[in-house]
């Protein structure tokens, strides 16, 4: 374009922003400040004529308190203030002027103000003197002699005469009376007291009649009418600069207005050629229409056969912008094709190689793709993974490079392989336990053989001594002291007993814990599903982990409760969860001064038993607590967790028909909760499979 065209543009653009400067300029902005500023001042006059209606009602005695006044002042205190804001020193006479009365009624008020402060603290003390004056007066009036009492009333009818017009003829009266009074040589307090109020009203109340004065007298309404007659004068000298303006304004838009209809001519005379040019045009578009419906004829075929595939197909340029997104794909990933065309391919993948577009612009690393099956993670519109199998092609159309990728979703087929997986490491786990089983029947039989000898010997070791003690107490009378086992008789006589009933004890225990262990590794039968109290489970299960609770925490606490319902099912498969939530707490304890507690209750619905395993370990992540019952989820993994032990944990529990819960705080503990629904047996029918 030449610097010819450019000139109607740059005319009609000065002359616009001509237009515009002088518009702005004839708007008259001082108007809205003018009309501020006058609102203001009349509330300042509204707002001294309160305040002066106040102070004659303070002095009246007519005001409850003074807190209107303090408002009052404090209110005509900020809009003085507000207009010197309004009104900042300027360079204009003018303005000069209205700053300086806007500063002098600020400081009138000031003054004012302060004159009201002195006049707030004179009046309540006059009015205190006088009610203390009435008061003591009656007081006095009423106990006091017949001519005490004429001198008092005469005293009263001066004061009050005073207070009504304060003269100093009657002020002197006043001082007669009181030094009279006062000459008295054996007063009361109360004569002190009225002498003193009296004196004191005497002296004040000339000193608030005068303050009343000045305040009264205070040029503010003076100062106000001064600034609006300063700010009359300033508004009209802006408005006659504004209507010279205006002219102006006038005077350019008939320019413009000229200048636009010679730019109409010229252009009515340009149209004929325009509309030539265009019917060449017109002729030139519909054959590229042509040509264009037959490509759109072309992809719809192609459209067609990639949206009847189930698998997701995805074509993107070599900057990694998608390009063409089929109805698989909408169907696999959530997005729909506006949404995704023109994104980056690689958002779809959890874990692509940042440089992948770069490393395949090669023509060798192009031909290379045009067949490999790769693996990797995919993302759907709610951000969840996926597993996709990908296969890549390359193509070009003109001399543009694109990439195609067909996907597959498998998903299925991981999940499979995981289910797999999962019961080749159940079956594992199960063989494990049948082996832990004939391991831990052979130990108890090896166990039990000794420990049957050492019950039984204890036993006749028991009543050998109680034969022998006889004996050795008639030698003991007989001889006094001796030795037996090289130790005072007189001490093993009452030891050896206890010693005894130490060792049966001990062997009765390890003969109850070998049964406990047997019980527990027992396979399991078809048929255990009976009924069964579950603090007695409880009990068994910390019994048999109890020198793994004494290692890990000095602070174990079991609190279950009374009378439960009997529950139904399998308690040795119970026994098997609450063991692993115990190992569980006690491995999650950073140090033994931490505690583990484990409680039952019936839930408030009546209809649930619950049975809470608390600690005070290291606290799960929040983000883990709903896997925390996932196949293979495990938070122990580096101390050799298979992530398969509350998995089967809660496995066994559903088939009871009850669940297993999880809360937690990290660093502060974890408590995880097993709930069973009721099933009420009569005691006296029920069946302990114990």
């Amino acid at each position: 374009m030449t610097a010819i065209s450019w000139q109607p543009r740059l005319i009609v653009a000065g002359l616009l922003l001509a237009l515009t400067y002088l518009w702005l300029q004839s708007a008259s902005p001082e108007l809205e400040r003018r009309n501020r500023l006058q609102t203001t001042l009349r509330i300042i006059e509204l707002r001294d004529a309160e305040l002066m209606r106040d102070i004659l009602l303070a002095r009246a005695g007519l005001l409850a308190n003074y807190d209107s006044l303090t408002k009052a002042g404090q209110e005509l205190l900020r809009l003085s203030q507000s207009l010197q804001t309004e009104l900042p020193p300027a360079n204009a006479d003018a303005e000069k002027l209205m700053g300086k009365l806007a500063d002098q009624l600020t400081a009138t008020v000031q003054d004012s103000l302060v004159q009201i402060e002195y006049l707030k603290s004179d009046n309540a003390l006059l009015r205190n003197s006088v009610m203390s004056f009435d008061e003591i007066g009656k007081n006095l009036r009423a106990s006091a002699k017949p001519a005490d009492s004429a001198k008092l009333g005469n005293l009263w009818r001066l004061m009050f005469s005073f207070m009504d017009s304060p003269q100093l003829e009657l002020a002197n009266e006043i001082q007669q009376e009181l030094d009279r009074l006062a000459g008295l040589a054996a007063l009361s307090d109360d004569y002190r007291l009225l002498i003193a109020h009296g004196r004191l009203i005497i002296d004040v109340s000339p000193k608030v009649d005068t303050l009343l004065r000045q305040i009264i007298a205070q040029p503010i309404v003076s100062r106000v009418d001064d600034l609006q007659q300063a700010l009359r004068q300033y508004s009209d000298s802006v408005e006659q600069q504004a209507d010279v303006y205006r002219l102006a304004l006038y005077l350019v838009a008939v320019v413009l207005l000229a200048y636009l209809l010679y730019q109409f001519a010229l252009l009515r005379a340009n149209t004929l050629a325009l509309r030539r040019a265009h019917a060449n045009l017109q002729q030139e578009i519909n054959e590229r229409l042509q040509a264009e419906s037959w490509l759109r004829e072309s992809e719809a075929r192609l459209r067609a056969i990639t949206d009847s595939a189930h698998e997701a197909i995805i074509s993107a340029d070599m900057q990694g912008n998608i390009v063409s997104w089929n109805q698989g794909a909408h169907q696999m990933f959530g997005f729909k094709a506006d949404r995704m065309l023109g994104q980056p391919f690689q958002q779809l993948l959890a874990n692509p190689s940042p440089d992948f577009f770069d490393q395949i612009r090669e023509e060798g690393e192009i031909n290379r793709l045009n067949s490999p099956m790769l693996d990797s993670i995919a993302f759907r519109q709610d951000s969840s993974e996926f597993p996709v199998e990908l296969s890549l092609s390359s193509w070009t159309r003109g001399t543009e490079r694109y990439l195609t990728a067909i996907i597959r979703d498998i998903s299925a087929r991981k999940h499979l392989e995981q289910v797999a997986r999962q019961q080749e490491l159940q079956l594992i786990q199960a063989n494990k336990m049948t082996a832990l089983g004939t391991l831990v029947s052979g130990v108890a039989h090896e166990i039990n053989n000794p420990n049957q000898l050492i019950l039984f010997n204890s036993g006749l070791l028991a009543d050998i001594w109680s034969d022998a003690l006889e004996i050795l107490e008639d030698r003991y009378q007989a001889s006094g002291e001796f030795s037996l086992g090289g130790l005072p008789y007189s001490e093993m006589r009452n030891s050896a007993a206890v010693l005894i009933h130490d060792i049966n004890d001990g062997a009765k225990r390890i003969e109850r814990i070998v049964a406990e262990l047997k019980n527990y590794a027992r396979p399991q039968s078809a048929e255990a599903s009976v009924s069964f109290a579950i603090n007695e489970v409880v009990e068994r299960a910390v019994r048999l982990l109890k020198h793994l609770i004494d290692q890990k925490t000095q602070h174990f606490k079991t609190d279950l409760a009374e009378a439960l319902p009997l529950l139904h099912g399998d308690p040795q498969q119970v026994e098997q969860v609450l063991v692993n939530l115990l190992i569980n707490a006690l491995e999650a304890l950073p140090d033994p001064q931490k505690s583990v507690s484990v409680a039952t209750k019936l839930l408030d619905d009546g209809g649930h038993v619950c049975v809470e395993v608390r600690d005070e370990g290291i606290g799960i992540a929040a983000e883990h607590i709903q896997q925390l019952c996932d196949p293979f989820f495990t938070t122990k993994q580096a101390n050799g967790g298979t992530g398969l032990g509350l998995a089967i944990s809660a496995s066994l529990l559903r088939a009871q028909g009850g669940r297993l819960s999880f809360s937690s705080a990290p660093g502060q503990g974890t408590c995880a909760r097993v709930i069973f629904p009721l099933n009420p047996v009569p005691a006296m029918e029920a069946n302990h499979a114990m």
